[in-house]
C-alpha cells in the first residue's frame, strides 16, 4: 500500500483541526482537492476517517492510528529537510516542546536562549498545555518533549529531572492572613481561592489537600495563567497559589502581599520526558542534553 507525502500532510491537517475548511486554510489549498485526498485515502485503506458531527470532523478509530504513523513520517521528513538545508552551518533541524505555563514563564527563557545562542541552526516550536496534555502530545508524537509536573501516565516515556519551584500565597495586604509569616492550606481554604486551571499540575496538588480537609474548597472563580491569578486577587476575588519567583514581580507597585506556604507540597518538581528510544533526532538530543544537564 502506497502513500504520497501530501495526502499524509492534509491529513494530518485535517486531524489538527477537525475541519476540511480550516485544513484547506492553513495548507493554502482548495478545500475540494483536501477532500478528494481524504476520499482517496479512504478507498485505498478500506475504512472510513472521519464522522461528521456538531462540533466538526471526529476522528474514526482507523483515523487516530493513522494519525500516530502520519505524525512519525511527518516529523522525520522535516527532520531530514532541515539537516540537509542546514548541514553545512552544523547541527540543524527542528524540536517540538510542549511544557507546562509554569516552567514556560519561570525556567524555559533562559534554558532556550542559551541553547539556540550556541545551535542557531535550530528552531524550537514551543507549546503550553497542562502537564497531562504535554505527556499525551509526547506519548503520541506530537511533541518531541514535555515538560511536566506530578505522575507518569504512559509508559514507554524517558523520564529526566529538570527544575523544581516554591509556591507561595497571595493575597491582599488588607487580607487576614496578610501578617503571617507563613500560612497553611488549611487557613487558606477558610476562605475565597482563586483556583487554578482544571488538569494543571497545581490543581491536582490542591484537590490533593483539600481532600484531608473537612470543609469543601471555595473557589468563585479558576483561571489560567499566574498573572491572571495576580489580577484576580488583586480584585479581591481570593488567595492565589503562584510560584514564589513570579510572586516577587507581581506584588511590586500593586496592592498585593505574598506569604510562605507551609506544606510539604510546596515545593514542586518538574521533569523531562521524551519517547524511550535510542534514536532521537540530533536537535533533539542536543536539546534534551542541556535541559537536563544540572538534573
Amino acid at each position: 500500500m502506497r502513500f504520497d507525502l501530501l495526502s499524509l500532510q492534509l491529513f494530518v491537517a485535517v486531524c489538527e483541526e477537525h475541519s476540511i475548511a480550516k485544513a484547506a486554510d492553513r495548507e493554502h489549498i482548495a478545500a475540494s482537492a483536501v477532500s478528494k485526498r481524504i476520499s482517496d485515502l479512504e478507498v485505498r485503506l478500506g475504512t472510513p476517517l472521519f464522522n461528521r458531527s456538531s462540533k466538526g470532523l471526529e476522528l474514526t478509530a482507523s483515523a487516530h492510528a493513522l494519525l500516530h504513523h502520519a505524525r512519525v513520517l511527518m516529523r522525520d521528513i522535516r527532520q531530514m529537510e532541515a539537516e540537509l538545508a542546514g548541514h553545512a552551518r552544523g547541527t540543524s533541524g527542528q524540536v517540538r516542546i510542549y511544557a507546562s505555563v509554569s516552567t514556560i514563564i519561570q525556567h524555559l527563557p533562559s534554558d532556550l536562549r542559551d541553547f539556540l545562542s550556541a545551535n542557531p541552526a535550530i528552531r524550537v516550536v514551543l507549546q503550553e498545555g497542562t502537564s497531562q496534555q504535554a505527556i499525551e502530545a509526547v506519548a503520541e508524537n506530537a511533541a518531541d518533549i514535555a515538560i511536566f509536573g506530578g505522575a507518569v501516565p504512559r509508559a514507554g516515556l524517558r523520564i529526566v529531572p529538570y527544575r523544581s519551584d516554591r509556591l507561595v500565597a497571595i493575597m491582599r495586604k488588607e487580607h487576614q492572613l496578610a501578617g503571617n509569616s507563613s500560612v497553611t492550606f488549611a487557613e487558606m481554604a477558610a476562605f475565597d481561592l482563586v483556583g487554578p486551571l482544571q488538569g494543571s499540575f497545581l490543581d491536582t496538588l490542591v484537590l490533593r489537600a483539600a481532600s484531608d480537609l473537612t470543609r469543601p474548597l471555595k473557589m468563585p472563580i479558576r483561571v489560567n495563567g499566574f498573572e491572571t491569578v495576580a489580577s484576580m486577587v488583586e480584585a479581591g476575588l481570593g488567595i492565589g497559589l503562584v510560584p514564589e519567583g513570579c510572586a516577587a514581580r507581581y506584588v511590586i507597585g500593586t496592592g498585593i502581599v505574598a506569604v510562605a506556604l507551609d506544606e510539604p507540597w510546596a515545593v514542586r518538581q518538574w521533569h523531562v520526558c521524551v519517547q524511550k528510544s535510542q534514536t532521537l533526532p540530533p536537535p533533539v538530543r542536543l536539546l534534551l542534553e542541556h535541559l537536563t544537564k544540572d538534573g
